[in-house]
């Protein structure tokens, strides 16, 4: 051990002492120093998972800003996941020890760009700059919504890649090898590829080394700790970053065991006085490796184990286990309720409990995550534990089954399929007298066209008065049980006075109830539309202007202001085309018109579209790419005001 790590652990473990009510009373009331601090530590308790979670208030420190601090959760493996907070001393400390690893690969002081790639539908994609070294940016980019794309344009979104560091749990890399087979021979490789998060199997390795022609290689992190170890070449051997974590292999009674003797890795992260977790148990197991490394690198070296066999929940024709964390990982990030995995011959058959069935992010990326960790020769199918949208809401339909604990998921859901909310719209408002039609309508109707801040757009044009107390509490009714639902009542009458609305109704209506036109819903007139979108367009200004122009623009969402911007040229657009007599309003459609039409600034339009429904990273706030958004929109508005 070094003297900068006993230095960080006796510091930790005073300010524990003074701060951590937890802590208060299991370290003795005397100075921690350097010549006792790893007697102190090895005199305390280990920290079980559960023990967090009962004693999660008294765990955290009262000194320090909490305001600064941020919340990170865990996978909840045994149960609801942890919350643990993290200091900005801690945050820094991660980041450095994931650019010095990035830098002993790629050689470079300057000018990396590190791509974090998720599947998790709550992530939010974003990007920001690293204090050091100079000109590095770290993005995150979330591939739920571009995966939704067909495979052409998928392809072509993911040309992101090229010449990047991309970090990412295997499971994600793994779902991208199946889906990309080979990356195309005309595009650069990634700069590095590095995975994290999940156990790193050989055959895992070599798919994304092959399929993307690039270097791989591993960090040993948790959520609760950060980065633990860095992979020594491909030996499956990590170094324990010291500047970061203590870390022990214990066995019974929580003694240290020596090396070569596997048992099991408790961790205590250095940095973060926030939350300070000592002798943390991880649920991992490992072993220490005797010896110099081939590497010269000095310092302990980590071997991890596959987890005890009472952990593992099926294994694989090779004896490969799938654990319990490792599922547990997986499907936090999927917003997946496993509720059993078995295996059955040569196939896998994961059970789950939801609302919906699994989307086709869910299912292939639990296929080839599944597959990776347990054998390539088998096959995946997942089974719904049904929920359904009814009258009163989604209702299990199914009693809780034995097996993995359920995974708490964050509250950002996937749109349900149209015709899923069509089919218990209708049933809901069967034998409503004075319900005319029913249509959906918006961006909900096309996947690849689906935002973060989509919502399902129902239009019901009604013979009575739309604004009384019932439709009131029947609206109110249908958008508190279907997430993301907005329910609008009208008349025919008020739909006319409305003309981009009519246009928007007939032209990509899916039906639930009756016919637009028998209920009194007509195309308008051009001259209407140009009235409406002449009044329009002044607003649409106005909008753009001051948001372009507030006061500190580092402050704002470059991914919101990118979506808004495609929502202005979006409806500009409408406008445009409806007056030219092109009767299409669909987000897609639009989009080729653009292209094909020749519409000034085509390039910065599409641009708007790809980053705000995440079909590409975002920039970072404040910079000029950000504010190009809102440019390319004011710029597309008034061009319609000067056609017309």
């Amino acid at each position: 051990m070094t003297n900068s790590t006993t230095t960080a652990l006796a510091e930790l473990l005073d300010h524990a002492r003074r701060y951590v009510p937890y802590y208060q009373r299991l370290i003795p009331q005397t100075p921690v120093t350097l010549d006792n601090a790893v007697a102190v530590l090895r005199r305390l308790p280990l920290l079980q998972r559960d023990k967090v979670r009962r004693e999660r208030p008294r765990l955290w420190s009262t000194e320090g800003d909490p305001l600064r601090w941020r919340t990170v959760h865990t996978t909840g493996t045994t149960g609801s996941p942890l919350e643990i907070v993290v200091d900005e001393a801690a945050q820094r400390a991660e980041l450095a020890s994931l650019i010095r690893h990035v830098e002993s690969h790629v050689g470079a002081r300057t000018g990396f760009a590190i791509l974090h790639l998720t599947l998790h539908l709550a992530s939010v994609s974003r990007t920001s700059v690293a204090p050091e070294p100079p000109n590095t940016r770290l993005s995150k980019w979330n591939l739920s919504r571009a995966w939704q794309l067909p495979d052409e344009e998928f392809s072509h979104a993911v040309e992101e890649l090229a010449g990047q560091v991309i970090t990412a749990m295997p499971s994600v890399m793994a779902a991208l090898c199946d889906r990309l087979g080979r990356w195309p021979g005309r595009l650069a490789p990634p700069r590095l590829v590095v995975l994290s998060g999940e156990h790193v199997t050989p055959g895992v390795r070599a798919r994304v080394a092959q399929t993307f022609g690039c270097h791989v290689t591993a960090l040993y992190t948790l959520a609760e700790a950060g980065i633990v170890g860095h992979e020594c070449g491909e030996t499956g051997n990590y170094h324990v970053d010291e500047t970061g974590a203590f870390l022990e292999v214990i066995g019974d009674g929580g003694l240290p065991l020596s090396s070569g003797v596997p048992g099991d890795i408790a961790v205590t992260p250095l940095a973060n006085h926030a939350m300070p977790l000592i002798r943390y148990l991880t649920g991992d197991t490992g072993v220490w490796v005797d010896g110099p490394c081939d590497c010269a690198r000095s310092g302990p070296r980590l071997r991890l184990l596959m987890a005890r066999s009472e952990h593992v929940l099926v294994t694989g024709p090779s004896g490969r286990g799938l654990r319990m964390i490792d599922l547990a990982k997986l499907c936090r990030q999927l917003d997946l309720g496993v509720t059993r995995v078995v295996r059955e011959g040569d196939e896998v058959v994961l059970e789950h409990r939801d609302e919906r069935p699994a989307s086709n992010v869910q299912r292939t990326v639990v296929a080839a995550a599944l597959r990776s960790l347990l054998g390539v020769e088998l096959t995946v199918r997942t089974l719904q534990v049904p929920r359904v949208l009814t009258v009163d809401g989604p209702q299990a339909e199914a009693p809780r089954r034995a097996g993995v604990t359920d995974v708490e998921r964050p509250g950002v859901p996937a749109l349900p399929a149209p015709g899923e909310i069509a089919a218990w719209a209708r049933k809901l408002l069967a034998g409503e007298g004075d319900v005319l039609a029913v249509a959906l309508t918006g961006s909900a109707l096309d996947p690849a066209s689906v935002s973060r801040f989509s919502d399902i757009d129902m239009t019901i044009v009604v013979d009575g008065d739309p604004y009384g107390a019932y439709w009131r509490s029947r609206a109110t009714a249908m958008n508190r049980h279907v997430a993301t639902l907005r329910v609008n009542v009208t008349q025919a009458a008020a739909v006319a006075r409305t003309p981009l609305v009519a246009c928007r109704l007939l032209s990509e209506r899916h039906a639930v109830l009756g016919s637009l036109e028998q209920a009194g819903v007509a195309w308008p007139a051009a001259g209407a539309l140009v009235a409406e979108g002449m009044f329009w367009a002044q607003t649409a200004e106005n909008i753009l202007w001051t948001r372009l122009t507030s006061a500190d623009r580092t402050r704002t969402d470059p991914l919101r202001d990118a979506w808004l911007a495609s929502r202005f040229c979006l409806d500009a657009l409408r406008y445009k085309f409806l007056c030219e007599g092109i009767r299409v309003t669909a987000a897609r459609s639009i989009l080729r018109l653009v292209v094909e039409s020749g519409v000034p600034n085509a390039t910065g339009i599409t641009n708007a579209f790809a980053v705000g429904r995440e079909h590409r990273p975002p920039p970072m706030a404040g910079t000029p790419e950000a504010d190009q958004f809102l440019l390319d929109a004011l710029s597309c508005v008034r061009w319609l005001g000067n056609f017309w």
